[in-house]
């Protein structure tokens, strides 16, 4: 006895509908010059079929995989999550897939995880690393495929997806001085990526605007992990006069602040204040939850993937989005505190 197929093919609802296999294929498409009734006649066969385009065909039919590639830095860093969900909602939205790619996988074979991703297709790649090299981004743009990237640096990519990182500094920076904050250091990030230079930057315009001298000792290099930037602020609250507030290169650093601060039994705001950058969602459930400068992430994952397919259609994209960040306070800042001066004063006398 023949087995009963169960899936409709294109075959099926093309006699049901009385029209080609051509038409069927045309109006699932959505491309063609097929006339409104002969068009509904076919998508109602369809319904009634339960037929549903494959969409591999679709995508060979149009020469596109509706499929984009993400690249971030490290699947395991909070700081992208957002990033991704916002660009897989939007990719969805219209129809596409997000096939995502790890950098810290192929640390050294950035080259690997690129061909890989345009071995399966992809229609656009958007990169979202800050780490991004002269010559991986070469590779990059040089693939047959529009790319973006977000935050990455902008000088190597013909499109990108910005955060304003010196407005966001700067944000970081009036919040505590108009605390009444005075010694303010900053635990800056790596020094190979872009983005500390220009938190740099905001920092030290603000100092100057707000008539503050720029002091160097204030300013220790960390890695933009928890372990780095606990001992860069243990060695800024060793200081003979240590500053009243920190300003972390991101949320990760400024957790690791946290634990120096604890570990010289001070407390964190009333003695120490300490701001973040970037506002994950672990920024909210520390104790106390802490001040950050928020990026928008979802809507920046959206917006790369809306520029992308708006490119892939033929539209033309600016060269650059920049996005403003917002200042979201906590209970980790506040006015300098008295107990402070103790402070300062105990830790001058155990030398």
């Amino acid at each position: 006895m023949k087995q009963r197929r169960d899936t409709p093919r294109i075959y099926d609802v093309a006699k049901m509908a009385r029209v080609s296999i051509a038409t069927v294929s045309r109006v699932a498409n959505g491309r063609g010059n097929v006339t409104g009734p002969t068009s509904e006649r076919v998508r109602a066969t369809m319904r009634r079929l339960g037929y549903r385009p494959h969409a591999l065909a679709r995508g060979l039919a149009a020469r596109r995989s509706e499929t984009l590639g993400l690249v971030i830095t490290d699947i395991l860093d909070p700081y992208f999550a957002e990033i991704v969900r916002g660009a897989q909602e939007e990719a969805e939205a219209a129809g596409y897939v997000i096939l995502l790619g790890d950098t810290s996988v192929h640390a050294h074979r950035e080259d690997l995880l690129v061909r890989r991703l345009m071995e399966r297709r992809v229609d656009g790649v958007i990169v979202a690393s800050s780490r991004t090299t002269r010559a991986y981004a070469q590779l990059v743009t040089s693939l047959d495929v529009p790319v973006l990237c977000i935050n990455g640096q902008r000088q190597f990519f013909p499109h990108s997806v910005q955060i304003d990182n010196r407005a966001g500094a700067k944000l970081a920076l009036q919040h505590l001085i108009g605390l009444g904050h005075r010694r303010i250091a900053h635990v800056a990030g790596p020094s190979d990526v872009p983005t500390r230079h220009e938190r740099l930057a905001g920092y030290r315009v603000a100092l100057a605007e707000a008539g503050i001298a720029y002091e160097p000792q204030l300013v220790v290099s960390g890695s933009g992990d928890l372990e780095s930037s606990r001992a860069a602020a243990g060695a800024l609250l060793m200081l003979l006069d240590p500053p009243t507030a920190i300003f972390a290169y991101n949320d990760r650093s400024a957790i690791g602040c946290y634990q120096a601060i604890r570990e010289r039994g001070l407390r964190i705001g009333a003695d120490v204040s300490v701001v973040g950058f970037d506002d994950i969602v672990m920024a909210g459930w520390v104790d106390p939850p802490l001040t950050t400068v928020a990026q928008p992430r979802a809507e920046m994952g959206r917006l790369a993937v809306t520029l992308l397919l708006g490119m892939l259609r033929g539209e033309a994209a600016p060269a650059q989005v920049v996005v403003m960040p917002r200042l979201v306070e906590r209970a980790s800042t506040a006015p300098p505190a008295v107990a402070m001066a103790a402070s300062r004063r105990a830790t001058a006398s155990s030398r």
